[in-house]
């Protein structure tokens, strides 16, 4: 048994599997209870989170019937957990606790459905690996678009993508190197686990501003004339000839008498290319007096 029969057939699995959409259902409901959705909002919403990412996965692959709509049991799950959460409004911590953890099981089984899939159809490591990470996160993508909202796994949220890329990796590995099926349920675990402790801690990847360097003006002026200084130095090691600054002619020299107040000054004389000569004739024609008739 190859770990994709071992995935799609065993019992366990597959309930895992259904609960999971139920409870994409559920959140995707929830969600649009706050919105204020209708019944058809909460039916469309739910079917979206809940079996997206798989009719994406499927539709690229050019399965045929996406596994989705292979049988009554995706579409029902889907549709009755968006209904649940339109007829029931449950709230709480253990509630919220629980969503989240079916919620991210599902997601590991996904991820390694996906990849393995995506392995057996020939693709290379990193597409394959790519659309493990879409059956397990695209719904919720999806999902967060049409409500018009910046989707959740693209900053300030769980971990959701990470532990699915986790988990898309080690079930390439474990599919590529035909290691024995049962370990890709160890792949599942560790994606898994790690969104599970993420989100328990709140741990987040770090956003671009919290790692971009920025420089103040000195600062930029300093490290170009440590740059050119260096420069000088070795043409001079290399050639035995002392460069000479000539003021006149050097506009490396300029590094020494400038006084650029802002570090956009400093950057657009420091490497702003040179301009093209202006026509003599717009400068005739701009200093010309103009004449009447």
């Amino acid at each position: 048994m190859d770990p994709l029969e071992l995935l799609i057939t065993n019992d366990f699995l597959r309930v895992l599997d259904l609960v999971g959409v139920f409870v994409m259902g559920v959140a995707a409901g929830a969600l649009a209870s706050r919105l204020n959705f209708d019944a058809v909002g909460f039916a469309v919403i739910g079917v979206v989170a809940g079996l997206g990412g798989g009719l994406v996965r499927d539709v690229i692959l050019d399965y045929g019937t996406p596994a989705a709509f292979d049988g009554p049991w995706y579409l029902a799950c889907a549709l009755s957990g968006a209904a649940f959460s339109y007829l029931i409004h449950a709230d709480g911590a253990w509630w919220r606790r629980a969503v989240t953890g079916l919620d991210i099981a599902a997601m590991g089984l996904w991820a390694a459905v996906g990849t393995a899939k995506s392995h057996g159809y020939g693709l290379d490591p990193l597409p394959a690996i790519l659309l493990g990470v879409t059956s397990a996160v695209g719904g919720g993508v999806i999902r967060d678009v049409l409500v018009g909202r910046i989707p959740a796994i693209f900053g300030g949220g769980p971990l959701y993508a990470t532990g699915a890329l986790v988990t898309a990796v080690g079930t390439w590995i474990v599919v590529a190197l035909g290691i024995p099926s049962p370990w890709v349920l160890v792949a599942v675990a560790a994606g898994s686990l790690l969104a599970l402790v993420a989100a328990w801690r709140r741990w987040t990847l770090p956003a671009h501003r919290e790692w971009q360097v920025t420089m103040s003006s000195s600062q930029l002026k300093a490290l170009v004339r440590r740059t050119r200084r260096s420069e000088r130095e070795r043409v001079a090691a290399e050639t035995g000839a002392i460069p000479v600054v000539d003021l006149t002619a050097d506009d490396l020299a300029e590094d020494v008498l400038s006084e650029d107040p802002t570090t956009g000054d400093c950057a657009q004389r420091a490497f702003e290319d040179e301009q093209p000569p202006a026509d003599p004739g717009d400068e005739e024609g701009a200093g010309a007096a103009p004449t009447t008739p």
